[in-house]
């Protein structure tokens, strides 16, 4: 099954919006690749996700919302997607989940029609009922996790090269800071520039020591940083694809941004 990450997407939201108790679960299950690798905090909660235990998660809580009595293809249709924008293999999304979440990033790389990487995250009003699932233990990708601290070193330093280094030359860039993805040399120039000149805001709401680093993990090729920042009253995901020591993807998202790139 060949599926752009787009294509995918729309499948999955619709597969959850059409959910009746667990009879359309497989269906959206079906999305994943058996070699998923994910970092979610949806619940207040850092875990990191294989197939195995993102099917448990699944079925945890759809279990949980049924006994509480909620409606979930109602849940899901109030999803206000404030930010969708995808290549071929890869979609990020923005929303807000009243009254759970006013701030909610998923990002999804894809590959032969299902999702290989995903990273999701939700700034939570309060703390969740634990649902029982424990997190895969994945073993940290050390070079991946050095290279993400390395890339926030350099966007606190406004370092403009060394942060254009850090990327393939290939790279796919997804950010809620530009309407329309950035591919390619110029385009990472472009990008790198803008986030220094242009998202200072922003920047300096991720990179301040006041920041409150909410998810921090690489595992794989997957690396995802998330952060909050009372005082700017800013928060933001950074999610990372590296290989071979470089950048293949990102994904940086910030609540409340405006397109300054």
């Amino acid at each position: 099954m060949s599926r752009t990450a787009d294509e995918l997407m729309t499948h999955h939201i619709e597969s959850m919006m059409n959910m009746k108790k667990n009879s359309n679960l497989d269906e959206a299950l079906s999305d994943y690749s058996e070699e998923l690798v994910a970092i979610t905090r949806l619940d207040g909660r850092t875990r990191t996700m294989g197939h195995d235990t993102l099917t448990g998660i699944m079925r945890n809580s759809l279990s949980f919302a049924v006994k509480l009595g909620m409606d979930i293809e109602h849940a899901v249709d109030k999803l206000n997607f404030l930010y969708r924008q995808s290549t071929e293999n890869y979609i990020t999304l923005v929303a807000s989940m009243p009254p759970f979440s006013n701030f909610a990033s998923f990002t999804y790389m894809v590959e032969n029609g299902k999702a290989v990487y995903v990273s999701g995250y939700a700034k939570t009003v309060v703390r969740m009922p634990s649902l029982g699932v424990k997190a895969h233990p994945f073993p940290t990708n050390t070079e991946a996790k050095a290279i993400t601290d390395r890339h926030i070193a350099n966007l606190k330093d406004h370092n403009i090269e060394a942060l254009i280094s850090g990327y393939a030359h290939d790279a796919v860039i997804l950010t809620n800071l530009c309407d329309h993805p950035l591919e390619g040399k110029e385009a990472i120039r472009h990008y790198c520039e803008g986030l220094v000149q242009n998202a200072g805001a922003e920047i300096d709401a991720f990179t301040d020591p006041a920041a409150k680093i909410t998810v921090k993990e690489a595992v794989a090729e997957l690396s995802c940083t998330a952060f909050q920042h009372r005082g700017k009253k800013q928060c933001g995901v950074l999610t990372q694809r590296i290989r071979d020591g470089k950048i293949i993807f990102e994904s940086l998202t910030f609540q409340n941004a405006v397109p300054v790139l």
